[in-house]
């Protein structure tokens, strides 16, 4: 029988290895991007020229593990960490997470107690909000610190950009109530290089006219994966990476630009084996029927876990280091694949899903456009549904 080291049939596995050559690249491709003097001296430590570093750990770090990726990225000098929602910035604050924590989401007015007593920065771009952190912090003799989101095109959140002035000097009327940062975020940054340009360059227009008003907000930020690797721009002080932490491209042609290293291996085990004859169908539908006597084996991962339909009669996994095709439909639990040209194979043989073995790999790209989707949707599918296993 193959050794088995634990109990799982399908698991993940996060390389904290790799976190760490991926967090660095990230920091020295953003030191070459150097910062105005303006925008520099914004930092409470005066003059810093290289942007300041929002790591992205919210959906669970992509499904990667948000607790010991967290404390990862601390231990190796990120400046702040970026969640989706309340709850996320709790649980970094209850495990020990004491680093800066902006909540990218717009919490609930409910939530402005919660907010000011973990000490989480919230994005804020409703007066409601504003006035909901001033009177909480006011009553607990504190100062709620917040940053302002602007809708520069995303059209999802954020304050529209021509209204953006006057509503940021609303806010900073609160007196316990400080804005900390101002951001956007961009749609068409892989696609439409023209339309994210625009987008900076009106980021530029509303820090010169909050400048000439002497309204200094210290960061300033918008450039995500897809902005540090693809545009220059002198504007923005803080960076936030996300999928670039995990070892993903946010597009192609990125290679030559910062080489990353795969985090996230997902792996299963085959269960059951055994031949099928020519003209046999197999799973749900017969929308594979064999058209020759075919060695197949039954791998414990489905669409429970995470591994979705569309890569039925698609995917391959590896087994003995061999592609071996997914056969007929993916159902909730397993997978059958083609182990003809693989070797021997038995139950409790180790089939990569998402990884490397031997000299070949399975990439979440791969996996990406076998179900016409994209690599962030295929971590945090598996990454959030299967137990996970940490290599230091």
């Amino acid at each position: 029988m193959p050794k088995v080291q634990h109990d799982y049939t399908a698991w993940v596995e996060t390389d904290l290895k790799a976190v760490r050559a991926n967090f660095r690249a990230i920091k020295r491709l953003a030191g070459k991007r150097k910062v105005e003097q303006r925008v520099a001296q914004r930092f409470p430590a005066g003059d810093i020229r290289t942007p300041k570093i929002l790591s992205v750990v919210k959906a669970d770090a992509y499904g990667h593990g948000m607790i010991p990726v967290a404390r990862e990225l601390v231990r190796l000098g990120t400046d702040f960490l970026g969640v989706s929602e309340v709850a996320e910035g709790i649980t970094l604050r209850k495990n020990g997470i004491k680093k800066p924590i902006l909540v990218l989401e717009p919490p609930l007015p409910a939530e402005a107690r919660q907010m000011v007593e973990h000490n989480l920065i919230g994005t804020v771009c409703t007066y409601t909000l504003a006035l909901a952190l001033n009177t909480y912090a006011k009553s607990v003799n504190k100062r709620a610190d917040i940053h302002i989101k602007v809708d520069t095109g995303m059209g999802r959140l954020g304050i529209w950009r021509d209204e953006a002035v006057d509503f940021i000097k609303k806010v900073m009327r609160l007196p316990n109530v400080s804005v900390k940062g101002l951001y956007t975020h961009f749609p068409l940054a892989d696609t439409d290089p023209e339309f994210t340009r625009r987008q900076i360059h009106d980021m530029y227009r509303l820090v010169d006219d909050l400048d000439r008003q002497d309204l200094i907000i210290p960061y300033v930020h918008g450039a995500n994966s897809m902005g540090i690797t693809a545009y220059k721009t002198r504007i923005f002080n803080v960076v936030r990476p996300g999928l670039m932490l995990y070892g993903l491209y946010p597009a192609k042609g990125h290679e030559d630009t910062i080489r990353l290293k795969p985090v996230m291996s997902v792996k299963a085990r085959v269960i059951f084996v055994k031949t099928i004859a020519k003209g046999r169908g197999v799973s749900y539908g017969h929308t594979f029927v064999a058209k020759k006597a075919m060695k197949v084996a039954t791998v414990a991962i489905g669409y429970n876990d995470g591994y979705m339909r569309a890569f039925s009669n698609k995917a391959d996994v590896l087994i003995g280091g061999k592609r071996c095709r997914v056969l007929g439909r993916v159902t909730m639990d397993q997978i059958v694949v083609d182990v003809t040209g693989a070797g021997r194979v038995r139950p409790g043989t180790e089939a990569v899903i998402i990884g490397k073995q031997k000299k070949d790999r399975i990439s979440a790209d791969e996996l990406a456009a076998c179900a016409d989707t994209i690599n962030y949707e295929i971590v945090c599918s598996l990454g959030n549904r299967l137990p996970r296993m940490y290599k230091k």
